[in-house]
């Protein structure tokens, strides 16, 4: 059984707030960036046009190619929690937003 003094103790309950305040603010920004990435215009035709395979791929492009067949084809199941968030999320807004280019993605990795 781990003995800790007073101050020992006060440190550690301090260290696991600061530690859960860091991870609530991460998470946070991390969602501010992609709702800002979603209401670029420009940033999301750019992508949507590389996932269709109608122009080239920036690094963002890539991760997306590379993750769609993991979230159509097995519904994400291979996820981290954080990634199915961000999946769910990416596609209620292509659903919502582009639901024919929604369909197409469905057509093209559900035939692979």
């Amino acid at each position: 059984m781990l003995s800790l003094n007073k101050n020992q103790a006060q440190f550690l309950v301090l260290y696991f707030i600061f530690f859960i305040i860091f991870i609530s603010s991460k998470a946070q920004a991390e969602e501010r960036n992609i709702n800002k990435l979603l209401n670029n215009q420009v940033v999301v035709s750019r992508q949507i046009m590389c996932i269709l395979e109608k122009s080239e791929c920036d690094q963002l492009g890539q991760q997306l190619k590379a993750a769609l067949p993991e979230v159509i084809t097995r519904k994400c199941r291979n996820c981290s929690p954080q990634q199915a968030q961000k999946a769910q999320k990416l596609t209620t807004f292509l659903q919502t937003r582009y639901p024919d280019v929604w369909a197409m993605l469905i057509r093209k990795y559900q035939s692979v």
